[in-house]
């Protein structure tokens, strides 16, 4: 009959996990769908506003002459209303926001926030402002998803996941980047790999890359007309110098970008005013270099192609690219840093083609022997740059496959990001995304480590010489056993010894309470009882403690699930993790004596 019950019972908590991972899924579906649709519709705000403002052209056509240095100021003044009285959340980019906001507010985002956000934005690049447009998807979609969540009473745990699948959807259907959509809020904002959260993040980009590809075609980001590869294996060494120059160039971003933003906050001016300020000299460079003013992707298709019209000389079109370079570092800073609203992802993409191109032309005047052309190293640039900025280097390196279909040069890809990523973290601890977070006073740890839990296994921390008492047991020898053992739990058995269920000293008391001090260890006992195995993972044991409220678990024999082999409690959990830390810190002291 208990083995049944048992049985029963184990079912009815799958079950429940079941349940909880299917309502999950299907909202990760819908918020992919309307994701997508977020993401077209932004886009779509983008060009229209540009249209707008550039009188129907756009800002390489240039045909409005000097005007074009104010055309920026006046996007500035709408977003500046909207930033100062409406939502202060929408300024600046949108990655960093959505991370304080998953760290410091549990998740939860104003409902009005994507909205504002999204008209923002739109206004700041469609005016010229420079900046990329994936940041304030990402807020815009991880916002939408929060919204829902919290309109559903979700718990803290899913609403988190939820936002994360509002982000990647967003991600997904913008690039057409179904994988790196999910790893790239795996790596900045879950920082877990796990099942519950991994499956949602899927479900949510492959439902929003199918919506995409519906509305804006099955197509890369950039159609790239070259078949880039790795030409000659002693290329790698050429690779090697452009991953230290994008760590350079992405530590240089960073320093630059919160340099000018505390120097905007130390101005003082009304902060509606500052977003003009900053969109004057944006205009102003704009005027002679209009490559910079934007997202600016078709300027990168251009140079990925190799087709950027640049000075006919090698030396000449190095300094170009240089140029577009600094001055687009410096016109995102400037409208970011500023108060405007927009993204970095898509300048660090912009900084890394021109970079890379520069750097490819310098090698193929230089190197002894054959190698790929100028366009190659763009690309690899364009990675490396982004993985130095975020350290997000699965994601630069998955990102930028999807998006070209270059399969070809993964191998230098992938080296020259790690290396960038190297670079940068020996020179900033900060991210372009941190940094920020820091300068409020919030720790966030980028880092996708081990979960001590789920590596430690329940015969690492169960009690195997527990004390059972029999059922038929008086409540004051249970209190007599406590003061012996110190245990505060106690596996209740049968006569010939078969698990019935757990008495614990919070179960006497409330007897004792109720004046029942003459019950039996029977009458009070928790029947219910849930059991773990020997194999079983310690998170999947605390789940259970949390779930069912329990403080102690017997732990059974799988072939005889009414046979005990041990207990297991929060305590015994809490000194597994304590050990284990423990011993990674004696560890790295260790390391740090050798060293020395």
């Amino acid at each position: 009959m208990f083995e049944g019950f048992h049985r029963t019972l184990r079912g009815y908590i799958r079950s429940e996990f079941i349940r909880e991972y299917g309502r999950l899924n299907v909202l990760a579906a819908l918020i992919g769908v309307f994701g997508a649709f977020i993401a077209i519709a932004f886009r779509w705000m983008i060009t229209a506003f540009q249209e707008v403002f550039f009188v129907g052209g756009s800002p390489m056509d240039n045909s409005l002459g000097m005007w074009i240095v104010v055309v920026p100021a006046i996007g500035a003044v709408f977003v500046g209303v909207i930033v100062y009285w409406f939502a202060p959340e929408v300024k600046g980019a949108g990655v960093a926001d959505v991370m304080r906001g998953i760290v410091a507010n549990k998740a939860r985002f104003r409902a009005r926030a994507p909205a504002l956000k999204a008209l923002a934005s739109s206004i700041t690049l469609g005016s010229g402002g420079a900046g990329g447009r994936e940041g304030p998807i990402v807020q815009i979609g991880a916002s939408f998803a929060s919204a829902v969540g919290q309109r559903l009473k979700l718990t803290s745990t899913e609403l988190r996941i939820m936002v994360a699948c509002g982000a990647a959807g967003a991600i997904a259907a913008t690039f057409n980047t179904p994988i790196s959509g999910a790893v790239f809020a795996l790596e900045l904002l879950l920082l877990e790999f796990r099942t519950r959260s991994f499956i949602p993040l899927i479900i949510s980009t492959v439902f929003a890359t199918l919506v995409s590809r519906v509305f804006l075609g099955d197509y890369p980001t950039f159609d790239i007309a070259f078949e880039y590869r790795l030409e000659n294996p002693y290329e790698l060494g050429f690779y090697l110098g452009l991953g230290v120059l994008a760590g350079l160039g992405g530590v240089l971003f960073i320093k630059v970008y919160y340099r000018l933003e505390d120097a905007f906050d130390s101005v003082s001016l009304p902060l509606y005013f500052k977003p003009i300020m900053g969109a004057l000299l944006v205009g102003a460079i704009g005027l002679f270099y209009p490559e910079v003013l934007g997202v600016g992707y078709d300027t990168v298709a251009s140079v990925l192609n190799s087709s950027l019209e640049t000075p006919s000389t090698p030396a000449m079109a190095m300094a170009f690219l240089a140029v577009l370079f600094v001055l687009k570092m410096l016109a995102t800073s400037l409208t970011l840093g500023s108060g405007g609203s927009a993204g970095l992802f898509g300048p660090s993409l912009f900084l890394g083609a021109m970079l890379g191109a520069a750097f490819g032309i310098l090698v193929n005047e230089v190197s002894p022997f054959g190698t790929a052309g100028y366009g190659a190293y763009a690309m690899v640039g364009m990675a490396a740059v982004f993985a130095s900025t975020s350290r997000a280097t699965l994601t630069a390196i998955l990102m930028l496959f999807e998006m070209t279909s270059a399969y070809e040069i993964i191998l230098p890809l992938m080296f020259a990001c790690v290396v960038a990523d190297a670079v940068s973290s020996l020179l900033s601890k900060e991210t372009i995304y941190t940094a920020k977070l820091a300068k409020q006073g919030i720790e966030y740890v980028q880092d996708l480590s081990v979960n001590i839990l789920e590596s430690a296994k329940v015969r690492d921390a169960m009690t195997p010489d527990y004390t059972a008492v029999k059922e038929d047991t008086p409540l004051r020898k249970v209190v007599d056993m406590h003061l012996y053992t110190g245990r505060k739990g106690f596996p209740a058995v049968s006569a010939d010894g078969r698990l019935k269920g757990v008495i614990t000293l919070t179960d006497v008391r409330k007897a004792f309470e109720e004046d029942r001090r003459d019950a039996l260890v029977k009458d009070v006992m928790t029947k219910r009882v849930v059991t773990v195995y020997p194999g079983e993972t310690l998170q999947t044991a605390m789940e259970k403690m949390v779930l069912r409220k329990f403080g102690h678990l017997p732990v059974v024999d799988p072939d005889r699930p009414n046979h005990i082999v041990g207990m297991l409690d929060r305590e015994a959990i809490l000194d597994r993790y304590r050990s284990v830390l423990a011993e990674e810190v004696s560890e790295k002291s260790l390391q740090g004596r050798l060293m020395e």
